[in-house]
């Protein structure tokens, strides 16, 4: 049973990374690819939604239509290959990898996640975003910058679309006390993300500074739950090129321990929001930053 639900959780990834490729490429129906591989739209969408196999000869051949890179071929075949075995961490091939998972977002029951010094991507405002990736020291051209911030704007609409996620987050109070780019950018971000805790599908919960040492010090991860199932529990840990995955059971299992843990020693959801809007006035006209 474990078994099968891992080989079907991997085809559901690629699946989704296919999808992500195929409408980054323009193909926005699934009619558009059928003469590629000669196949129904029927069988096409089973692929899409991992509940087909597809082999590596069709997968090239979508991989040139869809105009992937050599890295996103390598990677795309890595992970097709992950569908025949059990072994459930990938981390060597973030870049697929991750568009997979930022496909399943759109279709999970529940996000959970934990930070340290940011504010949930799913939470940032423009303002916010921009000030970190002007941070980076990478020197992104503003083409490069606008890319990454319609991914952002993305995921955010996740917690509007029709039958959204429960998307609970547990943030360390450093996010909030930290000034990314000022004064003015964190009073807009801190006042955005208290109005996001008033949303019916997000739990916003804050480790205060004063508790001191917590469960779990130091760790930063998401994990999405599809199907409201455990068994499909896909999870990221690190951010950048650093991050590695977990997907099998005993692999996910002690991430949704330390989820229960954190959980427990945040404080409540109205005390967590009351800390967000002092630290958005500590930010204020009137504020000491």
């Amino acid at each position: 049973m474990t078994t099968k639900r891992t080989v079907s959780g991997n085809r559901r990834e690629l699946g989704a990374a296919l999808r992500s490729f195929r409408r980054r490429a323009g193909y926005m129906r699934i009619e558009d690819v059928n003469d590629l591989l000669d196949i129904s739209s029927v069988t096409m969408g089973r692929i899409e939604n991992g509940e087909a196999p597809v082999d590596r000869a069709k997968l090239r051949v979508l991989a040139e239509a869809y105009k992937l890179s050599g890295d996103e071929t390598d990677g795309l075949m890595a992970l097709a290959k992950q569908t025949r075995t059990t072994k459930g961490a990938f981390p060597t091939f973030v870049t697929v990898k991750s568009r997979a998972l930022l496909e399943l977002e759109t279709e999970a029951t529940e996000i959970l996640m934990v930070t340290i010094d940011l504010i949930p991507a799913y939470f940032q405002t423009e303002g916010y975003t921009r000030a970190l990736f002007e941070s980076t020291g990478e020197r992104l051209p503003s083409d490069r910058m606008d890319e990454l911030m319609n991914v952002r704007k993305g995921r955010q609409e996740t917690l509007v679309q029709p039958n959204p996620p429960i998307v609970r987050a547990v943030i360390h109070e450093c996010a909030l006390r930290l000034p990314v780019g000022g004064a003015e950018v964190m009073h807009e971000q801190l006042t955005y993300l208290a109005g996001a805790c008033d949303l019916p599908n997000v739990e916003i919960q804050v480790q205060p500074i004063g508790a001191g040492a917590y469960p779990g010090m130091g760790s930063a991860f998401l994990l999405i739950r599809l199907d409201n199932d455990l068994a499909t529990d896909r999870v990221q840990v690190g951010s950048h090129g650093e991050a590695f995955f977990r997907d099998r059971s005993a692999a996910t299992e002690p991430y949704r321990v330390a989820w229960e843990r954190k959980r427990v020693a945040a404080l409540s959801l109205p005390a967590s929001k009351a800390v967000i809007l002092d630290a958005a006035r500590s930010y204020g006209p009137t504020g000491d930053s």
